[in-house]
């Protein structure tokens, strides 16, 4: 069987997302940059206690979006 190989581009994308959520997120801490079975960022959510995966920028931007809704909530 011939399966697809990620791209180097989709691996640097990946590793730059994981630099911007060391950078803006610190309660999100990056695991691993995976490669298989698709280029994604493993991160724990120190928060909320779980592990998150994202495989792109819109991935992540909408998990803090969500996250930061349900804080508000909370604090209601």
């Amino acid at each position: 069987m011939n399966e697809a190989q990620p791209s180097s581009s989709s691996l640097s994308a990946m590793q730059a997302l994981a630099e911007r959520i060391e950078a803006e997120t610190p309660h999100l801490r990056v695991l691993d940059v995976c490669e298989c079975p698709h280029p994604f960022v493993k991160v724990k959510d120190t928060i909320n206690g779980i592990i998150v995966g994202f495989s792109s920028e819109a991935d992540y931007t909408t998990y803090v979006v969500m996250m930061r809704r349900v804080e508000v909530n909370h604090h209601a």
